[in-house]
């Protein structure tokens, strides 16, 4: 960052996630979430361009306008209790969870690498916490949410090849995981969200080093390991066996009370972002010669998130459940 003052909004934008997750009122969690809001817009101009400015005018209409709705069915609550359905709706809208999605791959397709990855991670902790903080009658309505997004993140990337769009979708689908993990007895929530952080941070140090968008410039042959890193981080992404993306659907799947077709939507969009993850990653990692590999050495930064992005998380597995 070159402008000091962008510190100043990325220390508001993490304390007001801080603030979400230790609200005891739904007042200071609507005040978190704004707060939250207004910090990451300024980060969005990286460049300071005109497409800047169009999508942070994107992000910040459907921001406003589910802290709108979510402080409404609040207030409304006290006196028509059905109304609370809209809380967990609200925070839908914010977190890009299919079919409130609308404002999302927009919003992506305009922003920096960097802003981008924050709004695929950091961006998706406050509103996802704040639904875990329902009550369970009330956070089991979203069920039928997740497995929208899960389809649809999974349906919407198969013919996609920009990179960022693929990230786009494949956190849609994930996002249904995480609502599908919101009632579990375990801490399933926490643990996926920080899988799914580490792998996209690995995702992002690989990216950082290559200028390509297009799944054919992606995996470039002037920086192999890099590549393969990037694949695999990819695959671990899609949940394939044994990268951790997988192991945690399985732990999703094992501690979730959703119903058999909810879990049957929830594995037909794992299966088809998979299946996109396979064709943009195993053709071009063929193509390759082995003598690319031999003669290379692992970057000291893409090699340690790569590892930490698969043994960290199987690390607290192993210690809250065994």
């Amino acid at each position: 960052m070159k402008s000091p003052h962008k510190f100043l909004f990325l220390f508001l934008m993490t304390m007001s996630t801080c603030m979400v997750l230790s609200s005891s009122n739904w007042l200071m969690t609507w005040m978190g979430l704004e707060i939250n809001m207004l910090g990451f817009i300024p980060l969005m101009y990286l460049k300071e361009t005109t497409n800047e400015s169009e999508t942070a005018a994107k992000y910040l209409v459907p921001q406003a306008l589910g802290s709108t709705i979510f402080i409404a069915s609040t207030t409304t609550s006290l006196y028509l209790h059905n109304l609370q359905i809209l809380m967990p709706i609200a925070m839908c809208l914010k977190l890009g969870a299919a079919p409130f999605h609308f404002w999302f791959p927009p919003v992506m397709a305009g922003l920096p690498l960097l802003p981008a990855f924050l709004l695929l991670t950091w961006q998706k902790i406050a509103p996802i916490f704040t639904i875990s903080s329902f009550c369970p009658t009330l956070s089991t309505t979203i069920l039928p949410i997740a497995s929208i997004s899960a389809l649809w993140g999974g349906i919407g990337g198969l013919n996609q090849t920009d990179i960022r769009s693929l990230l786009t979708y494949s956190s849609i689908a994930h996002t249904g995981w995480m609502l599908a993990s919101i009632n579990s007895p375990t801490p399933t929530l926490m643990m996926y969200i920080m899988t799914y952080i580490m792998i996209t941070i690995s995702i992002y140090t690989c990216l950082t080093s290559q200028s390509a968008k297009s799944h054919k410039q992606l995996f470039s042959i002037k920086e192999p390991h890099n590549s393969l890193l990037l694949a695999i981080s990819m695959l671990s992404l899609g949940g394939l066996p044994p990268f951790m993306g997988f192991v945690m659907k399985l732990l999703v799947l094992c501690y979730t009370e959703a119903s058999m077709i909810i879990v049957i939507s929830l594995i037909l969009g794992a299966a088809m972002s998979l299946l996109y993850y396979l064709m943009l990653t195993f053709s071009p990692l063929l193509t390759f010669n082995k003598t690319h590999f031999t003669k290379t050495s692992m970057t000291s930064t893409t090699s340690i998130m790569f590892f930490l992005s698969q043994t960290l998380p199987l690390s607290l597995i192993l210690f809250y459940f065994l």
